[in-house]
C-alpha cells in the first residue's frame, strides 16, 4: 500500500510529514507538547528520514526487523 512512496517534511515549523508526490498528510509532531519546538522539528525530520529509508519494505517486514515495544 505504501511501499515505494516518498515523504517530505513541510508546514509551519517543518513539523508535518506528507507524501512527496501529493498533498496527503501522513504524520505531525505539532501537538507533541512535551517536546520543545526544536525537538518537534527534529522528530519530524527523524520520522521523514525513517519513512524514506524504509519505503521499500512492507509494515510486516519492518515489524519483523524491529518489533514494536507496545501495541494498542
Amino acid at each position: 500500500m505504501f511501499e515505494g512512496r516518498t515523504y517530505k517534511q513541510v508546514g509551519y515549523g517543518a513539523r508535518s510529514i506528507r507524501f512527496a508526490d501529493e498533498d496527503g498528510g501522513v504524520a505531525t509532531t505539532t501537538y507533541s507538547y512535551k517536546l520543545t519546538q526544536d525537538e518537534r522539528e527534529a522528530m519530524a525530520r527523524r520520522i521523514t528520514a525513517a519513512l524514506n529509508l524504509t519505503r521499500h519494505l512492507t509494515v510486516e517486514q519492518m515489524e519483523a526487523a524491529a518489533p514494536l515495544a507496545a501495541r494498542t
